[in-house]
């Protein structure tokens, strides 16, 4: 039910911020003048009450959800509420949460607040939203993703909504509807830079996969080792926001690569236990969010045909597939390097981070392997994990525009302690390695079109402290056309 109110409200909102983009648009020259840089607390933090009351009565009168139900009992005695993890939908918690912390962020970035003064509206949005809008118990991860990932989401988003305008305010007040509030009642331009777009492009491919399962020393259960998701088309939009080699910034997020895909095709026949199954076997779909922002950064000039950017950075990754889950959060160290050669580019990165909380599937959850019980209310698909993680990101660019690109993200994940398993009541259920790579080529048809081809591998091999062993496999192969827009 929450991630039906979510997915509603999140619908309502971003239209209502286009009615008001538009008369904000014909009107721009009389109700909006010059920022003057003059910092409205207030604004910020009743945007953020604004947001969370309208949510929590939409929940409670629209909906009438169960959670939304809350008295004087949660209010009266708030602080003495233990904080645990919960159980929800997977998207809710690792997509909706930041986004709705994003609402907290964006709407403060919009009243002239800085980076930290926003990300304390949002602490307070957060404890407010868990403590105060909720009968369960105030939640863990909540808390972490609508805070710290929020963050990493929101400012991105605030900063494409500004660059967004030059093409439409529309567009900008799509990307963020907080826009409306805070020109509301400020009447002021939103203050930021544009024409920060480095790279911009979008792919549609089509491809096909195949998955490979392995209860490791046992034979009590019944499954399926091998499944094909025959054919699955993916749209794919990718982002560097101010040019990632050479860059120098004590601004955190001046410069990020974001990249938003999806996919959607034939199923393989299985599917997860879950309260749509039927519709899990017959339908193949990925949905994938990966980022990297840079908080410090620095260029030392090591050649005259090199580029360098040192710094810390941020990770954030959710990958959603019909038989996985892959969810990392966390701050790392980071190097890119471009290297200029006399008819050709090479473009590399290494980041290494800690996953300071993330996500993955606890292996029952792609296929019912026999370990659950019929109570859906004491477990939950997904693990949460702590855990080292590093990124590898190799693209060579001839002179004629072929281009090869190599990238590599791999987790060591170590469940936190206290999963909801049924099986494994007050324990850790082990630790898990995890490798995505993907190769590509590509050759150009105009300045704008390009075609290529590509190929991605996903291994998984999990360590259980009561469970057998699981190794999984993905291969994934498709053809894409591509539109290099910058």
């Amino acid at each position: 039910m929450r991630r039906i109110v979510s997915t509603v409200l999140l619908v309502l909102f971003l239209s209502n911020s286009v009615l008001f983009a538009e008369t904000a648009t014909s009107s721009s020259s009389g109700f909006l003048h010059e920022n003057d840089g003059e910092k409205h607390p207030l604004v910020a933090i009743g945007g953020m009450l604004f947001f969370n009351i309208a949510l929590s009565s939409y929940n409670r009168w629209i909906l009438g959800a169960a959670w939304a139900q809350t008295s004087w009992d949660e209010w009266g005695h708030f602080w003495e509420r233990k904080l645990d993890y919960d159980r929800d939908w997977y998207w809710t918690n690792f997509v909706l949460h930041p986004y709705q912390g994003g609402i907290y962020y964006q709407v403060s970035r919009g009243s002239n607040l800085n980076q930290l003064e926003s990300f304390g509206v949002t602490l307070l949005g957060s404890a407010m939203w868990e403590y105060l809008c909720e009968t369960n118990s105030p939640s863990i991860n909540d808390m972490m993703y609508t805070t710290v990932g929020s963050f990493a989401l929101g400012e991105m988003l605030y900063r494409l909504s500004l660059n967004a305008d030059e093409i439409s305010q529309i567009l900008g007040h799509v990307i963020n509807p907080t826009r409306w509030w805070a020109q509301l009642w400020t009447r002021q331009k939103p203050r930021g830079t544009t024409h920060n777009i480095h790279e911009l492009s979008f792919k549609f491919g089509v491809g096909t996969a195949r998955t490979y399962t392995n209860i490791i020393n046992s034979s009590a259960y019944s499954y399926v080792q091998n499944e094909i998701y025959p054919v699955f088309f993916t749209p794919a939009l990718f982002v560097a926001y101010n040019d990632p080699y050479g860059h120098d910034s004590n601004d955190p997020y001046s410069q990020f690569e974001l990249e938003n895909s999806a996919a959607i095709g034939k199923g393989s026949g299985e599917g997860a236990k879950c309260n749509y199954e039927k519709l899990d076997e017959k339908l193949m779909y990925d949905i994938r969010i990966l980022s990297n922002g840079m908080l410090f950064a620095c260029a030392p000039q090591f050649s005259e045909n090199t580029d360098t950017t040192l710094g810390l950075v941020m990770e954030y990754e959710f990958d959603w597939h019909q038989f996985y889950e892959l969810t990392s959060l966390g701050p790392g160290l980071a190097i890119k390097q471009r290297v200029r050669f006399k008819d050709s580019v090479l473009e590399w990165q290494l980041h290494g981070a800690w996953n300071a909380m993330g996500t993955t599937d606890y292996y029952y959850y792609h296929r019912k392997l026999g370990v659950l019980t019929d109570s859906d209310d004491s477990m939950r698909n997904y693990n949460i994990t702590t855990g080292p993680m590093t990124i590898l990101k190799v693209r060579y660019l001839t002179e004629k525009g072929t281009a090869f690109a190599l990238s590599v993200r791999g987790n060591g994940m170590y469940d936190y302690y206290a999963q909801l398993q049924d099986d494994l009541p007050g324990s850790s259920s082990g630790c898990e390695w995890i490798g995505v790579a993907n190769a590509s080529f590509e050759i150009p048809l105009s300045k704008i079109v390009r075609i290529g081809a590509q190929d991605e591998f996903y291994t998984k091999q999990a360590f259980y402290k009561k469970v057998p062993d699981v190794f999984q496999f993905v291969n994934s192969a498709s053809i894409y056309a591509k539109l290099q827009l910058k």
